[in-house]
């Protein structure tokens, strides 16, 4: 498989592992009835699309850092794809936090957390993909 393709399916598998995390964790930490129907009815806005995008790219930059951990470092790829998801995640998530600070005020304890949170999904998905990457070969 031509590497231009094997990076194009490992990203865009990465994207649904860490869309699917992400709404499981927002539906355990909800738990309300009509979860999937405004999960469904959120779907076709634009704002949906956009975050998508967005962790696409995400997605795609942190099997990019796997790749260089691989290749530099001799990491295994599921360990090399675990610390670039949560290393593109968690820079991502405090660049957020630090440009709304003077909104969001002092909560550096909460942002924390949720960054860490924040990074599960990618850090499983950086995981799966980096795997993905040699089996694809």
């Amino acid at each position: 498989m031509p590497q231009w393709a094997r990076f194009l399916s490992c990203s865009f598998t990465g994207l649904l592992v860490t869309l699917l995390g992400f709404f499981t964790a927002a539906y355990l930490y909800e738990g309300t009835a009509d979860y999937w129907q405004s999960l469904t009815n959120w779907m076709v806005t634009p704002a949906f699309w956009y975050l998508a995008g967005l962790f696409g790219l995400l997605t795609a930059m942190a099997l990019v850092a796997a790749r260089v951990l691989v290749r530099i470092y001799g990491l295994p790829d599921s360990a090399a794809g675990l610390i670039g998801g949560t290393l593109v995640s968690l820079i991502y998530a405090f660049f957020l936090a630090a440009t709304h600070a003077p909104q969001w005020g002092s909560m550096w304890g909460k942002t924390l957390t949720a960054a860490l949170l924040f990074a599960l999904p990618f850090a499983i998905a950086g995981a799966f993909t980096a795997w993905l990457w040699d089996r694809l070969d």
